[in-house]
């Protein structure tokens, strides 16, 4: 009888392998299978995540920590050398139009040129010593100093201007007098 139902198979094997079971056979058929563990291992992520991103603000502002006394230093050190020249020049400065305003003073006329020259000076540094404040560095340093530099210089341009000036009305009224 073996042979027979084996002899039966063979003959038809197409239309066996055409036929496939129905989703309550496979259904059946899994709750029989013994289940594997399965483990999440989504918290892990998910507390890995939490403590990069925890790690990495804290290094963030630990860096930014140590960047501020740096910068304070600097700004400390920058400013106290500035401070020094920025006095002397000051100095010079308000010397030098005392000497202006005396002439001024003699009722010789003053360049209109040279005040407007002085007031935009005078804004410029206002608006370089607000950079320093907010960016403090040696190129902003550099640049006050030499806007100082100008301003002198452009003083002694006017002191020689009137002096010019003034001698020569001292030599027309000295050949007047002969």
């Amino acid at each position: 009888m073996g042979d027979k139902l084996e002899d039966f198979i063979h003959a038809h094997k197409e239309e066996f392998n055409n036929e496939y079971p129905s989703d309550e056979v496979w259904k059946g058929i899994e709750e029989d299978l013994p289940q594997p563990h399965r483990k999440s291992y989504g918290w892990i992520w998910k507390a890995a995540s939490i403590l990069f991103f925890l790690s990495s603000v804290y290094l963030f502002l630990r860096l930014e920590s140590l960047k501020q006394p740096q910068n304070l230093t600097a700004h400390n050190e920058i400013t106290s050398e500035f401070t020094s020249v920025e006095e002397f020049y000051f100095n010079e400065i308000s010397e030098k139009r005392e000497l202006i305003a005396d002439f001024e003073s003699e009722t010789l006329e003053m360049n209109p040129d040279f005040e407007q020259d002085m007031q935009k000076l005078d804004a410029m540094y206002q608006v370089l010593k607000e950079e320093l404040v907010a960016n403090p560095s040696k190129k902003v340093v550099d640049a006050l100093i030499l806007n100082l530099l100008v301003r002198v210089d452009i003083l002694n341009k006017e002191l020689e201007k009137l002096d010019k000036i003034d001698d020569e009305e001292e030599e027309v009224s000295e050949g007047a007098n002969v």
